[in-house]
């Protein structure tokens, strides 16, 4: 009944190990791909003078460019009312005149940071061609300093909590394994082989992985499907849990090695 309970609590010390590990992951993945989105999404909007032929030429040519992209009154309407479909109404009282053509400067990967989109607006904005420049600079800097804090803060928060599942899942085990050390004992000294002593305690720790596993996974992605049911999401979390099950599983098969090691150098 006593090994009974002490397999119940490892089961359940590991369980709590991988769903902290599953959920800091996940906030490290969210925030990762927040981060991404916001970079991805960086762009410049000039607004011609006169010609948008020679402007684009023009703009076409500086280094840290990547495209050119014309957005015209009638694409500008569309996708003011696909992103603001509340403003309809509004829209249609003030008249179509309110938009007008505009040239979007979508920057290299590397010229995403506020300071390189600054050097890169002041270029633009230098060209006798432009009547204006604009790239939302202070909200950019918001977003791209509190994300990329946030996402460091994550990866960091995801590693503590790997060792604290490293941690738990060898300890806990062997501390099981060692709570059964005159078992053990006897055993051996009833002429038992290593090999064959050690067979059904490794095979106890993998078991104990995938128990906490199997109690872990339901409600991880029960609250995925709840919250972002997303391929992208999906696919992180079945390729994530899988790596911590293999974690795990080698972490308790240290553990218990570990124990039944100790116990037969209590024997020598």
């Amino acid at each position: 009944m006593t090994a009974s309970y002490r397999s119940a609590f490892a089961v359940l010390g590991i369980t709590l190990s991988i769903l902290m590990l599953v959920a800091v992951g996940n906030l490290a993945f969210f925030s990762h791909k927040t981060y991404s989105q916001i970079r991805e999404n960086v762009r410049v909007e000039v607004f011609p003078k006169t010609d948008v032929k020679h402007l684009t030429d023009f703009l076409g040519l500086l280094g840290g460019v990547e495209r050119v992209e014309v957005v015209d009154e009638k694409k500008a309407k569309e996708e003011f009312l696909m992103h603001y479909p509340q403003l309809k109404d509004v829209l249609e009282r003030l008249g179509d005149d309110v938009f007008t053509t505009v040239v979007r400067v979508h920057p290299k990967e590397h010229w995403r940071d506020v300071e390189y989109l600054s050097l890169l607006s002041r270029e633009i904005e230098a060209y006798k061609g432009v009547s204006g420049v604009y790239f939302g600079r202070d909200w950019l800097e918001t977003a791209q300093t509190f994300f990329g804090v946030l996402l460091g803060l994550n990866v960091a928060v995801l590693l503590i909590s790997f060792t604290i599942n490293l941690l738990v899942s060898f300890y806990t085990v062997r501390f099981v394994v060692h709570n059964r050390k005159n078992l053990i004992e006897i055993m051996r000294l009833a002429g038992v082989s290593p090999l064959r002593l050690r067979y059904p305690y490794i095979l106890l720790s993998v078991i104990y992985a995938v128990l906490a596993w199997i109690i872990t996974v339901p409600p991880v992605f029960a609250a995925l499907r709840f919250f972002a049911w997303q391929p992208d999401v999906l696919k992180f979390n079945l390729y994530f849990t899988a790596f911590v099950l293999v974690i795990t599983a080698a972490t308790t098969i240290m553990g218990a090695s570990r124990a039944l090691e100790d116990v037969e150098e209590g024997l020598k």
